[in-house]
Protein backbone atom coordinates (compact mmCIF):
# COMPACT_ATOMS: atom_id res chain seq x y z
CA UNK A 1 0.00 0.00 0.00
CA UNK A 2 1.20 3.38 -0.83
CA UNK A 3 1.46 6.31 1.46
CA UNK A 4 -1.35 8.06 -0.37
CA UNK A 5 -3.69 5.14 0.21
CA UNK A 6 -2.82 5.05 3.89
CA UNK A 7 -3.60 8.74 4.31
CA UNK A 8 -6.98 8.39 2.56
CA UNK A 9 -7.89 5.36 4.69
CA UNK A 10 -6.92 7.25 7.86
CA UNK A 11 -9.07 10.23 6.83
CA UNK A 12 -12.05 7.98 6.05
CA UNK A 13 -11.82 6.44 9.54
CA UNK A 14 -11.82 9.93 11.07
CA UNK A 15 -14.96 10.86 9.11
CA UNK A 16 -16.91 7.78 10.35
CA UNK A 17 -18.98 8.56 13.41
CA UNK A 18 -17.70 6.68 16.41
CA UNK A 19 -20.07 4.10 17.79
CA UNK A 20 -21.32 4.95 21.29
CA UNK A 21 -20.07 2.51 23.88
CA UNK A 22 -21.87 2.86 27.21
CA UNK A 23 -19.81 3.09 30.35
CA UNK A 24 -19.91 0.34 32.95
CA UNK A 25 -22.07 2.42 35.32
CA UNK A 26 -24.60 3.08 32.55
CA UNK A 27 -24.95 -0.65 31.96
CA UNK A 28 -25.36 -1.27 35.70
CA UNK A 29 -27.96 1.51 35.92
CA UNK A 30 -30.00 0.07 33.04
CA UNK A 31 -29.91 -3.40 34.63
CA UNK A 32 -30.91 -1.98 37.99
CA UNK A 33 -33.87 -0.19 36.40
CA UNK A 34 -35.02 -3.41 34.75
CA UNK A 35 -34.61 -5.38 37.99
CA UNK A 36 -36.58 -2.78 39.91
CA UNK A 37 -39.42 -2.83 37.39
CA UNK A 38 -39.51 -6.64 37.60
CA UNK A 39 -39.57 -6.38 41.40
CA UNK A 40 -42.52 -3.95 41.29
CA UNK A 41 -44.47 -6.22 38.97
CA UNK A 42 -43.74 -9.26 41.15
CA UNK A 43 -44.77 -7.35 44.29
CA UNK A 44 -48.03 -6.19 42.66
CA UNK A 45 -48.83 -9.76 41.61
CA UNK A 46 -48.09 -11.14 45.11
CA UNK A 47 -50.28 -8.45 46.68
CA UNK A 48 -53.18 -9.41 44.42
CA UNK A 49 -52.70 -13.10 45.28
CA UNK A 50 -52.67 -12.39 49.03
CA UNK A 51 -55.76 -10.24 48.69
CA UNK A 52 -57.59 -13.02 46.86
CA UNK A 53 -56.63 -15.51 49.58
CA UNK A 54 -57.80 -13.17 52.35
CA UNK A 55 -61.09 -12.44 50.57
CA UNK A 56 -61.73 -16.14 49.99
CA UNK A 57 -61.12 -16.89 53.67
CA UNK A 58 -63.46 -14.11 54.79
CA UNK A 59 -66.16 -15.13 52.31
CA UNK A 60 -65.96 -18.75 53.51
CA UNK A 61 -66.59 -17.63 57.08
CA UNK A 62 -69.48 -15.39 56.00
CA UNK A 63 -71.04 -18.28 54.07
CA UNK A 64 -70.91 -20.42 57.23
CA UNK A 65 -72.75 -17.70 59.15
CA UNK A 66 -75.30 -17.37 56.33
CA UNK A 67 -75.91 -21.13 56.58
CA UNK A 68 -76.80 -20.62 60.24
CA UNK A 69 -79.15 -17.79 59.26
CA UNK A 70 -80.88 -20.16 56.84
CA UNK A 71 -81.24 -22.77 59.59
CA UNK A 72 -82.74 -20.13 61.88
CA UNK A 73 -85.22 -19.11 59.18
CA UNK A 74 -86.18 -22.75 58.60
CA UNK A 75 -86.79 -23.23 62.32
CA UNK A 76 -89.03 -20.14 62.32
CA UNK A 77 -91.28 -21.84 59.77
CA UNK A 78 -91.71 -24.90 61.99
CA UNK A 79 -92.13 -23.29 65.40
CA UNK A 80 -94.16 -20.56 66.96
CA UNK A 81 -91.82 -19.99 69.89
CA UNK A 82 -90.53 -16.43 69.80
CA UNK A 83 -87.82 -17.18 72.37
CA UNK A 84 -86.20 -19.79 70.12
CA UNK A 85 -86.24 -17.39 67.17
CA UNK A 86 -84.73 -14.55 69.17
CA UNK A 87 -82.08 -16.85 70.60
CA UNK A 88 -81.13 -18.12 67.13
CA UNK A 89 -80.84 -14.64 65.64
CA UNK A 90 -78.80 -13.46 68.67
CA UNK A 91 -76.40 -16.40 68.16
CA UNK A 92 -75.90 -15.48 64.52
CA UNK A 93 -75.37 -11.82 65.41
CA UNK A 94 -72.72 -12.93 67.93
CA UNK A 95 -71.03 -14.98 65.17
CA UNK A 96 -70.79 -11.86 62.99
CA UNK A 97 -69.39 -9.87 65.93
CA UNK A 98 -66.78 -12.57 66.58
CA UNK A 99 -65.80 -12.70 62.90
CA UNK A 100 -65.31 -8.94 62.74
CA UNK A 101 -63.37 -8.94 66.00
CA UNK A 102 -61.14 -11.74 64.69
CA UNK A 103 -60.46 -9.61 61.59
CA UNK A 104 -59.41 -6.69 63.80
CA UNK A 105 -62.64 -4.69 63.73
CA UNK A 106 -63.47 -3.65 67.27
CA UNK A 107 -66.44 -1.73 68.62
CA UNK A 108 -65.59 1.64 70.10
CA UNK A 109 -67.45 2.44 73.30
CA UNK A 110 -69.30 5.71 72.82
CA UNK A 111 -72.08 6.44 75.33
CA UNK A 112 -70.81 8.64 78.16
CA UNK A 113 -67.54 9.42 76.37
CA UNK A 114 -66.37 12.79 75.08
CA UNK A 115 -67.29 13.42 71.43
CA UNK A 116 -64.29 13.09 69.10
CA UNK A 117 -64.94 14.05 65.46
CA UNK A 118 -62.08 11.77 64.38
CA UNK A 119 -63.97 8.64 65.43
CA UNK A 120 -67.60 9.82 65.81
CA UNK A 121 -70.15 11.40 63.50
CA UNK A 122 -72.64 13.64 65.31
CA UNK A 123 -76.12 13.28 63.84
CA UNK A 124 -77.91 15.29 66.48
CA UNK A 125 -77.65 17.40 69.60
CA UNK A 126 -79.80 17.21 72.71
CA UNK A 127 -79.86 19.85 75.37
CA UNK A 128 -79.34 18.66 78.95
CA UNK A 129 -79.95 20.62 82.12
CA UNK A 130 -77.09 19.12 84.10
CA UNK A 131 -73.97 17.68 82.61
CA UNK A 132 -71.25 18.80 80.26
CA UNK A 133 -71.13 19.77 76.61
CA UNK A 134 -69.93 17.26 74.01
CA UNK A 135 -70.73 14.10 75.95
CA UNK A 136 -72.20 11.29 73.84
CA UNK A 137 -75.76 10.52 74.98
CA UNK A 138 -76.88 7.88 72.48
CA UNK A 139 -75.31 5.68 69.86
CA UNK A 140 -77.37 5.61 66.69
CA UNK A 141 -75.21 3.16 64.72
CA UNK A 142 -71.82 1.61 65.37
CA UNK A 143 -69.85 0.10 62.53
CA UNK A 144 -66.81 0.20 60.30
CA UNK A 145 -67.38 3.89 59.74
CA UNK A 146 -67.27 6.57 62.48
CA UNK A 147 -69.94 5.76 65.08
CA UNK A 148 -73.07 7.88 64.59
CA UNK A 149 -73.99 9.50 67.90
CA UNK A 150 -76.07 12.18 69.62
CA UNK A 151 -74.04 14.68 71.63
CA UNK A 152 -75.04 16.73 74.67
CA UNK A 153 -75.34 20.50 74.75
CA UNK A 154 -75.86 22.14 78.10
CA UNK A 155 -78.98 24.32 78.29
CA UNK A 156 -78.16 27.98 78.80
CA UNK A 157 -79.85 29.41 81.90
CA UNK A 158 -82.52 31.91 80.99
CA UNK A 159 -83.61 34.62 83.39
CA UNK A 160 -86.77 36.66 83.27
CA UNK A 161 -86.29 40.37 83.95
CA UNK A 162 -88.83 42.57 85.74
CA UNK A 163 -90.71 43.29 82.47
CA UNK A 164 -91.38 39.60 81.75
CA UNK A 165 -88.80 39.38 78.92
CA UNK A 166 -86.23 36.64 78.63
CA UNK A 167 -82.59 37.61 78.97
CA UNK A 168 -79.43 35.50 78.94
CA UNK A 169 -76.58 35.57 81.46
Amino acid sequence: MEEKDLIEENEQEKEKPEEYVPNEWEIKYARLQAEFENFRQRLRKEKEEWQEIANAKLLKEIVEIMDNFKLALESIKHTRKKDAIIEGVEMIYKQFENLLEKEGVIKIETVGKIFDPNIHEAVGVEEVSNGEDNIILKEISPGLRPARVIVSKKIQNKEVDNHGENSRN
